[in-house]
């Protein structure tokens, strides 16, 4: 296993964080975008089967999409972390995390339907409780939303190639309770670019998850690092607290 020894990566602001994605991906765009090609041509896939199929089977197979993603997001890692990366890593990164990103778009989706489900249930009930119970729905989709953009990365991190992916999880699930202004920012700002991107469809399809992917990097995996640097009491190896 590739254990790199190296110190917790500087926090940048969101703002910084959204520049060095963009200078990011000018400088990957001839790995980036064929990434991001790819999950676009499987979405569009996907919502040709709910028109002219069945929206039915068209969930059931939505989950393939996180086979594309994790390689786009793996790119992105491998970005934020200075390696090099080449258009091959896409493919390694399905093979090696693809049953763990098919489990997690499962359990992503299944808990997205359930608390649109309660939104639409609680608007259509009426009343101050009905009310009460959309409300709560709503956040528990931004909470969806943001955890999703903390455990992508770090699923896929470089540096944590040698941590359980359980361990990856609560690890972004502890990040986004340790800086949850940061993550919400971080969540408000990417749902504006993809709001944005899916009005303006074709670049959804070519080069906004990328660079949502290279977002999301840039503020989860310092993050992570710094966090796991105060539970550890030192500057420790990336991945410390789940090899502990």
């Amino acid at each position: 296993m590739n254990e790199m020894k190296i110190g917790p990566l500087a926090v940048p602001t969101l703002r910084g964080a959204f520049r060095a994605a963009g200078a990011d991906f000018y400088y990957q765009s001839l790995r980036l975008v064929p990434a991001n090609v790819a999950w676009g041509a499987g979405f569009l896939a996907v919502l040709a089967i709910a028109f002219w199929l069945s929206p039915a089977l068209a969930l059931v197979i939505a989950p393939l999409l996180c086979l594309p993603l994790v390689g786009i997001v793996r790119l992105a890692a491998q970005i934020v972390r200075s390696e090099d990366v080449v258009l091959s890593d896409i493919t390694t990164a399905a093979r090696s995390y693809g049953l763990s990103a098919l489990a997690a778009g499962v359990v992503f989706e299944v808990a997205t339907l359930v608390a649109a489900t309660n939104v639409v249930a609680g608007m259509s009930g009426g009343g101050a409780i009905g009310w009460a119970f959309a409300m709560l729905a709503a956040w528990g989709l931004a909470a969806l939303w943001v955890i999703g953009l903390a455990f992508w990365p770090l699923l896929v991190d470089p540096a944590r190639d040698a941590t359980p992916v359980g361990a990856r999880a609560r690890l972004a699930g502890l990040v986004v309770l340790a800086h949850p202004a940061r993550f919400a920012s971080l969540g408000a700002s990417v749902a504006v670019v993809t709001i944005v991107s899916v009005v303006a469809f074709a670049a959804l399809l070519s080069v906004s998850v990328a660079f949502i992917a290279l977002v999301a990097s840039r503020v989860t995996l310092p993050s992570a690092d710094q966090l796991e640097a105060r539970l550890t009491g030192s500057a420790a190896t990336p991945g410390a607290i789940g090899q502990a």
